[in-house]
């Protein structure tokens, strides 16, 4: 929806910048159409930003150039401000997996709707992201998707287990096209690499993650393994072993047992 004047923003970040650009502004003695015709741009962009409207990196670096900023203020509050919604767009827990996911010795995961992230094509990934996200934020989410695979390919890859749902394989996502690309890379990495194990739980198996949603967990060599949980627009990071020993988490620490005693097809 539109920026109305007057509609001022409630991010803190922007609301800086903005009231930082009036101070320089004002303190140069420049209307906002004044700056603008310096800048190059519509005036508009200029009352936009003074009330309320995200900055560009661009723009930012432009008002560091024309009011003599060294420090290069205004720039770097764009980027705090870039960085912060991409943060945003991620649930809660899952920054922190990130980061543990990319030094574990192995990892373990049941997904029970769709092909791993680890394990997704780019097309794949976008089509499955895509349904709730605005085009800036599907760009970010995405190659964040596709930086994380950069550890399958290091000297030393992880030892990858995945118990993958019938129903992942069958869905749609994005179309034959975009199906046949993904199943070919799963295929390649079932074949081609001796650290990566897929199983595929059929429709006549029920577990409990199925029902409940995906789980991973990270093995370490030098620290005890961490469990990450994820649901429907829900993300949590558990490592504490103890709550493991809940009712609520007693089926992680038992995964592989009830993986290896379920009848399933490679």
């Amino acid at each position: 929806m539109p920026q109305e004047q007057g509609d001022y923003t409630r991010d803190p970040l922007i609301r800086a910048f903005g009231a930082i650009l009036r101070a320089y502004r004002e303190a140069a003695g420049l209307s906002r159409p004044q700056l603008a015709e310096a800048l190059g741009c519509g005036y508009q962009w200029i009352e936009k930003m003074e009330t309320g409207a995200k900055p560009s990196v661009a723009s930012a670096i432009d008002l560091d150039t024309f009011f003599g900023i060294k420090e290069k203020t205004f720039q770097r509050m764009a980027e705090e401000i870039e960085n912060a919604g991409r943060q945003a767009a991620l649930l809660p827990g899952f920054p922190a997996f990130v980061r543990l996911e990319a030094k574990a010795d192995y990892i373990r995961s049941f997904v029970a709707q769709v092909v791993p992230g680890l394990l997704q094509t780019e097309r794949y990934s976008r089509s499955l992201i895509g349904s709730g996200q605005v085009r800036p934020a599907l760009d970010d989410l995405v190659a964040l998707r596709m930086s994380r695979q950069k550890i399958l390919s290091r000297d030393k890859p992880p030892r990858l287990t995945f118990v993958i749902d019938e129903s992942a394989l069958r869905r749609p996502i994005g179309g034959p096209e975009v199906m046949r690309e993904q199943l070919t890379r799963l295929k390649a990495m079932v074949t081609g690499s001796p650290t990566t194990q897929v199983r595929i739980l059929p429709f006549d198996h029920i577990t409990w993650a199925g029902l409940d949603g995906s789980f991973t967990i990270l093995g370490f060599p030098d620290r005890r393994d961490v469990a990450h949980l994820e649901g429907p627009g829900s993300s949590q990071l558990v490592e504490d072993p103890n709550r493991w020993r809940t009712p609520q988490y007693v089926s992680i620490s038992s995964w592989a047992r009830r993986c290896r005693s379920a009848s399933l097809s490679t």
